[in-house]
């Protein structure tokens, strides 16, 4: 390869102590050692300068000279000069060659410091040259100072055998340094490239990461909004992480089809279509618990109503799926399989694994909203039925106790015989007021709950209603069980609840109240024989009536982790059965 070896740079930028500056400082160690070989070589002392000094001496000199003037040329960036002082150096050494007073050949080793110079800065041809130029150069003085010394040229062969060995290897010194500048030059290029590969594969890596990190992100501050807006965010941001053509995100809409919840690249007519699960792809993407990529989606005729895909070929199917339960799949298209890496397809995963936590997050959020409006709305409620049940019984006893407490005081000066008889109706009235205070207090919280226990609280609550005309049967075993306190108290409203409703609205000769320990468990009933209701009827109209009353039931019975199923026709009565589980 003919390639320029420079190891300058451009003005302004070459430090001294480079290449250039190397052979600068070799120059001045070899000036250092002729100085101080100068007595040997010429027997004369080489100061003051002459020109009746020996041509080694002036020879000297102007090396000095000439390394001095190399030096001050790149300190002044002048990369030029330095190259031809390469040559400059073989045509010194040959003169001292040339000009040695002595048989010994003691300025060949000099050579080697300039002819490796020549090989790292000048092309590969060009050191071949210099390199056969200093060969000739060398041979040239030497065999001409050897004639000038021993009046005749070595005629042995053994000394022109050295001779011309000492050449072949000057002319092979540039070629060897030259490989070897050569070979290491392209190391070092291999390992240039090799690290920007792996810096270039590291920033793939890292945007990558980037990309996934962003993209979980954006589902992320999704969290607080609706599962629409989380799935759209879904598809928009899988699309940076895979660059597909068209996608949909298909849930559950019954036992055996999926809906399009939210789609890219699709008609907008697909978005209010069905797909009925069979045998297809669909169907694996469901049951598989990882991704995988369809080759061909023509294969498959469950994609037939979703037009955008067709327009595709290749897709992948990411199933949102958590633990045994499957949610539906996001299905990304695109022209051919290959941009569904192993790398991108893992991306996906994580991305609608994200997708699913943020969704159901969301679904929480939303069922906590509603829950606490609707204990606002029963915290409300209640307030109002305490209002109404103060006004229209303790309120208006009150009342009627005052008015006759004054009318008492008139008939005391007027008719004195009549105060005893309204005394008696007056005591009577009192004592009515104080047993629906007694049961608004029973009812609102018993304190026989917390120390004699369910069965008895029952017993004693029912008591209050014997003056009644519906009659009260409790049915109760003996509930020798440990029920926690909200359960326990949950349980009692819900009874309360069921048999306030059929005390006012069945018109019911009977309630029977059942309560019995089954295994785990605690099942409760409360049957009338009242006129009962349509219950479907009541459930439609229930939001319009703004009353929490019977169907309130299976929310409490929920609460406790229990249930609670509610049977009523017109005619035939109404019945309640609870089931609430017991801590023990």
């Amino acid at each position: 390869m003919d390639t320029t070896r420079a190891t300058s740079q451009p003005s302004g930028q070459q430090p001294i102590l480079g290449v250039d500056g190397f052979y600068a400082v070799a120059r001045l160690v070899i000036l250092a050692l002729l100085l101080a070989a100068s007595r040997l070589l010429t027997s004369e002392p080489i100061w003051p300068l002459s020109l009746a000094l020996s041509p080694i001496s002036l020879l000297i000199w102007a090396y000095g000279i000439f390394a001095i003037t190399v030096i001050v040329a790149l300190i002044l960036h002048q990369p030029a000069l330095a190259r031809v002082a390469v040559l400059i150096d073989l045509v010194f050494f040959s003169l001292l060659t040339y000009f040695n007073q002595t048989i010994h050949d003691i300025f060949y080793p000099l050579y080697i410091i300039p002819l490796v110079g020549a090989a790292t800065q000048l092309r590969r041809n060009a050191g071949w040259l210099v390199g056969i130029g200093a060969a000739l150069g060398y041979g040239i003085g030497f065999l001409l100072n050897a004639a000038r010394i021993s009046d005749g040229v070595p005629t042995s062969t053994l000394e022109l055998l050295a001779l011309v060995l000492r050449c072949a290897v000057m002319v092979c010194i540039p070629w060897l340094a030259g490989g070897l500048a050569e070979r290491w030059s392209s190391s070092n290029r291999r390992s240039v490239e090799v690290a920007e590969e792996k810096r270039q594969l590291a920033l793939d890596d890292a945007n990558a990461y980037r990309n996934r990190m962003r993209a979980l992100y954006e589902v992320a501050v999704t969290l607080s909004t609706n599962p629409q807006a989380i799935l759209d965010t879904t598809l928009n941001e899988g699309r940076k992480l895979v660059p597909y053509s068209a996608g949909v995100v298909l849930l559950a809409t019954g036992t055996d089809t999926l809906g399009v919840a939210a789609a890219h690249g699709q008609a907008q007519k697909d978005y209010q279509k069905e797909v009925t699960l069979g045998t297809g792809l669909i169907s694996q993407a469901l049951r598989e618990p990882e991704a995988f990529v369809i080759e061909d989606l023509r294969v498959d005729p469950v994609f037939g109503p979703l037009t955008g895909l067709l327009t595709c070929r290749a897709a992948c199917a990411v199933p949102f799926r958590s633990g045994n339960r499957s949610y539906g799949a996001m299905i990304v298209a695109g022209a051919t399989a290959d941009i569904f890496t192993e790398e991108r397809v893992e991306m996906l995963s994580a991305l609608a694994n994200y997708a699913l936590v943020a969704l159901q997050n969301a679904q929480l959020i939303q069922d906590l909203r509603s829950e606490r409006t609707k204990l606002l709305s029963k915290e409300e409620e209640v307030r109002h039925q305490l209002a109404r049940d103060l006004h229209d019984g303790p309120a208006q006893a009150l009342a009627a106790i005052t008015m006759n407490a004054e009318f008492i005081k008139r008939l005391l000066e007027r008719d004195p015989s009549r105060v005893l008889t309204e005394l008696d109706k007056l005591g009577a009235l009192a004592k009515r007021t104080t047993h629906e205070v007694r049961t608004m207090l029973f009812e609102l919280r018993p304190l026989a709950l917390e120390t004699q226990g369910l069965g008895e609280t029952l017993h004693q609550y029912f008591e209050r209603f014997q003056s009644n005309t519906t009659k009260i049967i409790l049915e109760a075993e003996d509930l020798h069980i440990t029920l926690d306190t909200k359960t326990e108290g949950t349980l009692f409203n819900i009874i309360q609840e069921a048999v306030n409703n059929a005390l006012k609205h069945a018109r019911a000769e009977h309630i029977w109240v059942r309560v019995k320990h089954v295994g785990a468990t605690v099942e409760t009933v409360i049957k009338d024989d009242g006129r009962g209701f349509d219950l479907q009827k009541v459930k439609e109209t229930y939001d319009k009536r703004g009353s929490f009353g019977l169907l309130n039931i299976e929310e409490r019975a929920k609460l406790v982790n229990g249930s609670a199923e509610i049977s009523s026709t017109p005619g035939n009565g109404t019945n309640v059965r609870v089931i609430v589980p017991v801590h023990e």
